[in-house]
């Protein structure tokens, strides 16, 4: 019994370790990416992975000195565990830096950014929400260990959802959940292996607010289960799922109470099949539905509330009709490539008109489930599909991403040659992604908690793009083909100008998207990345060859293979700042630029 406590004891301590060493990686990457620090190597000539950094703090006149173990083209960098500091005035002195001082000077230098007034309320608030961050993710890192140590079942679809334990990899406080107690964690956290059923409210037909696209009828047992609740009421109600802590929440509202008392929203109570929360935590997945459902969630996940807005269905809602309409008239997204969008099919939350506007919208956004069609992931046999921002990730104690153990379940146990996989996954995201923006102004928000990929004898062979809300659509293109005139008003919130949507896609795709598969493939399989930047640049260029001159692609590949710079949001900046839910943009080298593959 002792050894099995010190065992665990161990293994809490490392996995300790690990989520302080990821929050230290995220905060100072962003923090160079941020400041224009791209490359702060003291010897640039120095061809091995182990090289020593010096990273400026010119506002607190420090110097943090410290070794990369993996530099990254992209600013992915991997570090060994010493860091120290010294005066920048100093040539020498240099003293010991732990990680929790670490943190402190880069917040400290980031403050000095602001106001002098509020720096230290935003300091404490920042530190508060990177310790939440660190606490969660060690949480998560202890479970999979355990998980891990029971030997369970090969990873699947819900397992590849439920594996995003460390989160976005240039945010600050990527796993921070305002909102949740640990024993909430435990029931609804993704990371944690969670599955619940959904309570379901009954609402009177009068109160209902609902848009469809696609007709959508629930499973007959659903339905009988909600008729058999309401009785003779039936006919005039209208059953909307609700999160079950949301329902916790939502019922202090004293405008629900009153409908409660007056009968109009009527509790049926927990129902239905086991839902799974999905890596975004308040969207889950019915696996027997085929179906995902977006809930409201009022909880502070890395930086702000995840409930869904009026205008954020609106975008979701304009988007979805966008995408319906481009399906019917072109094959553009079902394109031989492999792109699929998983269509959003309606929304239903409800609505009261003799209440203020600021708490009839309050309610709106309280109750609005926005339903996604997900059957396309079912029934196909062969090898799941993975939510690739898990893929990239290493579970404790390894040194691979989950991606090689995807790829090697797959393929009978082998791993691919990189060269030729990376050239066909470029095929199967790259070119339809660009050609969808080229021809119709469509730009899917790519980034890659958004995308699924399915691997067939451990060769991509299918890529799916989720989640309407984030796309973009260019208002030129929209006024060209009608869209104005018959789908969407001229101020929807999904309309964007064209040189901001091809920003958007530049950044959720190139940045986010590759910017972070390409190192992972490079730094655990011990290859050099300029090399496979070099990889990405040839399939592009190809496909440029291949498109005529005066073509929309072939100016989209001309511009982005010869643009030196690209567009990266500043999270830890703009987060610090409390602007994280419209953050600035930076711009950092295009690794596939010409200059930067041959250095």
């Amino acid at each position: 019994m002792l050894q099995h406590q010190e065992r665990s004891d161990a293994a809490a301590l490392q996995c300790r370790k690990l989520a302080e060493q990821a929050a230290l990686r995220f905060l100072l990457n962003g923090y160079l990416r941020e400041t224009g620090q791209f490359d702060p190597r003291v010897n640039r000539r120095d061809g091995s992975r182990d090289q020593a950094f010096a990273a400026a703090l010119p506002r607190t006149g420090k110097v943090i000195l410290g070794r990369f173990s993996y530099f990254s083209l992209a600013g992915q960098h991997a570090y060994r565990e010493a860091f120290h500091v010294r005066d920048m005035s100093a040539e020498d002195g240099a003293i010991p830096l732990g990680t929790d001082r670490l943190i402190d000077m880069l917040l400290t230098e980031v403050s000095c950014l602001g106001p002098r007034a509020d720096r230290q309320a935003r300091k404490r608030e920042m530190l508060e929400q990177i310790a939440c961050s660190i606490r969660r993710t060690s949480l998560y890192l202890e479970f999979a260990s355990c998980r891990e140590s029971r030997q369970e079942a090969a990873l699947s679809y819900i397992g590849s959802e439920q594996s995003l334990r460390y989160g976005h990899t240039f945010h600050p406080t990527p796993k921070s959940s305002e909102g949740f107690t640990e024993e909430e964690l435990a029931q609804y956290a993704p990371e944690l292996g969670a599955s619940f059923r959904l309570q379901y409210v009954a609402v009177s037909q009068e109160l209902v607010e609902e848009q469809w696209i696609d007709p959508y009828e629930p499973l007959p047992e659903t339905v009988r289960e909600a008729v058999r609740r309401l009785g003779p009421l039936a006919q005039g109600y209208t059953a909307i799922p609700v999160h079950p802590w949301q329902w916790t929440y939502v019922q202090g509202n004293r405008h629900v109470q009153r409908l409660l008392e007056q009968g109009k929203l009527v509790d049926l109570g927990r129902m239905g099949a086991v839902v799974y929360p999905t890596s975004s935590v308040r969207t889950v997945w019915d696996p027997e539905e085929g179906m995902f459902y977006k809930l409201p969630l009022h909880v502070r996940i890395t930086h702000f509330i995840r409930e869904n807005t009026p205008e954020q269905v609106r975008r979701t809602m304009d988007a979805a009709v966008i995408v319906k309409r481009l399906s019917e008239e072109a094959d553009e997204l079902e394109a031989k490539e492999g792109l699929r969008i998983l269509p959003e099919l309606g929304y239903r939350t409800i609505r009261l008109n003799d209440v203020p506007w600021s708490e009839r919208e309050q309610l709106m956004a309280s109750f609005a489930v926005i339903y996604r069609q997900g059957k396309p992931l079912t029934g196909q046999g062969g090898d799941p599909c993975y939510a690739l921002a898990s893929l990239l990730e290493e579970a404790p104690g390894s040194t691979e991403p989950l991606l090689f153990t995807a790829i090697r379940q797959s393929a009978g146990g082998s791993l691919p040659d990189w060269d030729m996989w990376l050239s066909r996954y470029i095929d199967l995201t790259a070119l339809p992604l660009l050609r969808l923006f080229a021809h119709s102004g469509i730009s899917l928000e790519a980034h890659l908690q958004n995308s699924l990929l399915r691997l067939e004898r451990g060769l991509p062979s299918r890529f799916y793009v989720r989640d309407l809300e984030g796309i973009s659509v260019s208002a030129e293109h929209a006024d060209r083909h009608g869209w104005t005139k018959e789908l969407v008003s001229a101020d929807s919130p999904v309309l964007y100008p064209a040189a901001e949507a091809w920003l958007r896609l530049q950044y959720y795709y190139v940045v986010n998207h590759l910017g972070t598969l390409v190192p992972t493939i490079c730094r655990c399989a011990g290859r050099e990345e300029a090399a496979y930047w070099q990889i990405v640049r040839n399939r592009l260029e190809q496909h440029r060859s291949e498109a005529q001159r005066g073509e929309p692609l072939h100016a989209l590949l001309t511009d982005l293979l010869g643009r030196q710079t690209l567009p990266a949001k500043a999270n830890f900046i703009s987060r610090f700042q409390q602007r994280g839910e419209t953050p600035d943009y930076v711009d950092i080298p295009n690794p596939i630029s010409d200059s930067e593959v041959k250095r």
